[in-house]
């Protein structure tokens, strides 16, 4: 019999240092291209050489405005939000010991909004969306992962149940209330969808605060996240301060999910989808798992928003559906492939 709470296996042979620093390299020039193919392409099309040369020396023409004030903001504030889905994900399927846990799926995502529709509807233009989804994102994960702790191998079944509970009674309560202030039915889907338009470089600085905030409470605690990963008996076992370390892994997890939905709404799949196939090339190891899980969370939502913003005829499709166009057959796939894996060891 196995435990389906147990993670994918990571890969055979770990890569080397060597390997590592390449893939490492690889996943940033593929961001940066990603930034760039988000900043050439919009409403209308700037030319590579324009976009680099208003990089390099701003200045007060129309093709410097786009792309420092329109075009740059946006892709950045995708760049941030990919980033810290993809590792919070990374953080939640540690903490729970569950290789299906992402801000979107556990309901994160959810009691973010609804902390952050709250507080705008409360009080309203008092700076407090962002802490207040910061509790909110703390409170959901908190008490899915309560009601899923102590039940073997039924866990993950209660936390998938639990999650989409949360997720469902919360998104309703952020739609009632965003009802309630008359906010139109078009700007209640493009937050529950999750969009990335209209942003300032204030609002970037804010989120990525927010974020860098949760990237450094993260970062001790990688390797603790190895042993977590694996049981919290095995984490004992070799040392692991566990209720300190499960409490920093929300703590971080929260604020990563909270900025991101600050920023974008409620954007799911990322991560769950990139950490999985992030984990499968390089390893199990969080210290090399996590920066290059960032990267790759921020390149694929960079190139998400990107298609969203310029898919013909629609255009400026929430990027949400694009992310869930990908990630839920991905999700899909996972339960399904774990499935035969639990009857072949029956």
């Amino acid at each position: 019999m196995t435990n389906v709470n147990q993670p994918a296996p990571a890969a055979a042979e770990p890569p080397s240092r060597h390997g590592h620093a390449t893939r490492w390299l690889a996943w940033a020039l593929a961001c940066l291209l990603a930034l760039l193919l988000g900043v050439v392409h919009g409403s209308t099309t700037i030319p590579l050489w324009s976009v680099l040369t208003a990089l390099i020396h701003p200045g007060r023409g129309i093709v410097a405005v786009i792309v420092w004030q329109i075009r740059l903001p946006r892709i950045v504030a995708a760049a941030l939000v990919g980033g810290a889905l993809a590792t919070a994900g990374a953080s939640m399927q540690a903490l729970l010991q569950n290789p299906l846990a992402d801000p979107y799926i556990v309901g994160a995502s959810a009691g973010a909004g609804l902390g952050a529709v709250a507080a705008e509807t409360v009080l309203p233009g008092t700076m407090l969306m962002a802490p207040a989804a910061f509790f909110g994102a703390l409170f959901s994960v908190f008490l899915a992962w309560t009601l899923s702790r102590g039940r073997g191998r039924s866990a993950m079944l209660t936390l998938l149940l639990a999650g989409y509970a949360l997720s469902v009674m919360f998104s309703a309560i952020s739609t009632f209330l965003m009802l309630a202030r008359e906010q139109s039915l078009s700007a209640i889907f493009a937050w529950e969808m999750g969009g990335i338009h209209g942003m300032t470089w204030t609002t970037v600085e804010v989120a990525g605060s927010i974020m860098l905030a949760g990237l450094i409470l993260l970062v001790p605690e990688r390797r603790h996240m190895n042993a977590l990963l694996m049981g919290e008996d095995v984490a004992l076992s070799v040392g692991v301060p566990v209720r300190r370390s499960q409490g920093i892994l929300l703590l971080s997890a929260s604020l990563l999910t909270a900025a991101a939905v600050y920023i974008g709404g409620l954007i799911g799949f990322v991560g769950l989808v990139v950490p999985h196939v992030i984990r499968r090339v390089v390893g199990a190891e969080h210290e090399r798992l996590l920066p290059i899980t960032f990267l790759a969370g921020a390149t694929f939502l960079m190139l998400a928003d990107t298609v969203a913003e310029n898919l013909p005829p629609l255009g400026l499709l929430p990027v949400g559906v694009i992310t869930a166009f990908l990630g839920g057959p991905y999700f899909l796939y996972l339960l399904a492939d774990r499935g035969r894996g639990k009857r072949a060891t029956n």
